[in-house]
């Protein structure tokens, strides 16, 4: 089961950059190319500039490297001077369709030993590809840091992680900053004996599955072989071992969006018949919803009684509704835990075997686009930038879990936890031949 350590983490110096706000960003694989320019702006120093620096081939990871070493140099970077658990709160505003509601998002980070998928400590939970693993592979191998952290969920009815967190971040906040997008940010460096070995021994038996950072994932496993010395015993020095925010499945301030899908690119004549072809496994139903409210409200209705999707197409005022029936045949899907998330639901029975769209296309996005915004969605739908959108509930936490703790992965972009975390709160600075700080 998971091992993991507190560690000195590298931070913003306070004294150099008191409004952390300017200098945090989303993680790299969020950013367009116009919020890049802007955080780029915001700031001579936001994270932005090495998560994701300027420059043509490995000149780039050279770069940051550069401004890794100045800015450590200057003192605007500096290591905590004790290993920490760092305890992170994100506190937002969001409207999911009932209005708008205040969360808390709970979690720590510290750093977890790493092992293959193959292991089973860590579980993955949803496909990846090899490009971003390149990238962050050299980018971490010629900066010798990590940025940013994988954003990982396990399972703690009795909350005996977050209780020992809590009796040590009564006091004021180490970070507490609020971004433009009206999160606000507050991290605690735990530095008390007594409050780590708790954290660590609650645990010891968990499993952790990772809910964002696949990649980031897979490129720390691959570096620990790369970078760990000869002779070096496995689980003996830092590049065995990275950072990882850990959130408890249980937290009521976790927030899944779901992940609308929309098609593009397939023969016409499939999705003419689409209605008739999935009648087997669905009730099939026109109605009258056509913008984001009522699509969003019956979607959430039809949601409860059984996995449920909406199909809009240009030039039409109707909605197709499909609504999975109780004596559907899904074996293709496999086990029944695959049975009952729709994302499995929508990709096995629907895109897969009515529209075409093969396993090596959902892979490479060559038929799919995405977005987690029903209205968004809807406007494409009705400005013809797709030929079809199908709209979805989001994929609950417990039913991620349970699929993966039974071995299996879920098809590319099942879940989109709101909000991502903040790069650039917590990094290290990656010492891989020396031993765990202590």
């Amino acid at each position: 089961m998971p091992r993991i350590a507190p560690f000195r983490a590298l931070r913003f110096d306070p004294s150099h950059l008191p409004d952390a706000a300017k200098v945090i960003a989303p993680p790299y694989d969020v950013i367009s190319e116009s919020q890049r320019a802007v955080l780029e702006a915001q700031h001579p120093r936001n994270i932005v500039h090495l998560d994701l620096p300027r420059g043509e081939g490995d000149a780039k990871y050279q770069h940051a490297r550069e401004l890794l070493d100045a800015w450590i140099a200057e003192g605007s970077l500096r290591e905590d001077g004790e290993p920490a658990i760092y305890r992170y709160e994100q506190t937002f505003s969001f409207d999911v369709g009932n209005g708008p509601r205040t969360y808390v998002r709970k979690g720590f980070y510290a750093l977890v030993e790493l092992s293959p998928f193959s292991e089973r400590v860590v579980l993955p939970h949803e496909h990846t590809l090899s490009g971003p693993k390149v990238d962050r592979f050299n980018l971490i191998k010629t900066t010798e840091a990590h940025f940013s952290a994988i954003f990982a969920l396990y399972r703690d009815p009795r909350g005996e992680a977050e209780a020992a967190l809590e009796r040590a971040t009564s006091g004021a906040a180490d970070v507490d900053a609020t971004t433009p997008d009206g999160c606000r940010h507050r991290l605690w460096a735990v530095t008390e004996p007594a409050a780590i070995a708790a954290v660590v021994h609650a645990m010891a038996p968990k499993q952790v599955m990772i809910a964002d950072g696949h990649h980031r994932y897979e490129t720390m496993v691959a570096l620990r072989d790369a970078l760990r010395p000869k002779g070096a015993a496995p689980g003996s020095v830092q590049a065995d071992f990275g950072p990882m925010f850990f959130a408890r499945a249980e937290d009521p301030g976790l927030l899944v969006l779901p992940t609308h899908r929309m098609v593009h690119g397939i023969a016409q004549e499939r999705l003419d018949r689409l209605a008739d072809a999935c009648q087997p496994w669905f009730h099939v139903e026109m109605g009258r919803e056509n913008d984001a409210a009522s699509i969003g409200e019956r979607l959430r209705r039809e949601g409860e009684v059984a996995v449920s999707f909406a199909a809009r197409w240009p030039k039409c005022d109707q909605t197709l509704w499909l609504r999975l029936r109780k004596d559907a045949d899904l074996s293709r899907l496999g086990p029944p835990t695959l049975g009952c998330l729709d994302v499995s639901v929508l990709h096995g029975l629907i895109l897969g075997p009515v529209l075409g769209i093969g396993a090596e296309a959902m892979a490479k996005q060559q038929n799919l686009a995405y977005s987690h915004d029903l209205g968004e969605t809807l406007a494409r739908v009705s400005n013809g930038d797709v030929q079809a959108a199908f709209l979805m509930n989001a994929t609950k936490v417990n039913q991620v879990l349970d699929a993966c703790e039974a071995g299996f992965v879920l098809p590319q972009k099942s879940t989109y936890f709101q909000p991502k975390l903040a790069t650039g709160l917590v990094m290290q600075k990656l010492r891989a031949g020396e031993p765990l700080a202590e």
